[in-house]
């Protein structure tokens, strides 16, 4: 069963998938839905957002 995610969350999704350490400009509300469903944590350092295993499974399993 997939976590139903709007088109901008599942797209930020994938540009962290493609960029590393986060160095997409992803907005602050599409972030935060992120790290609610637990796909992606924020790094106590820099602030950037990485993607979970939680993240990646759902990204080989539910995106399109």
């Amino acid at each position: 069963m997939c976590i139903p995610l709007s088109p901008e969350v599942v797209e930020a999704l994938k540009s962290l998938d493609r960029i590393p350490d986060s160095r997409a400009d992803i907005p602050r509300p599409i972030a935060n839905e992120l790290l609610t469903h637990g796909l992606a944590y924020e790094s106590r350092i820099g602030g950037s957002l990485n993607m979970t295993a939680a993240g990646r499974q759902w990204l080989n399993r539910c995106a399109e």
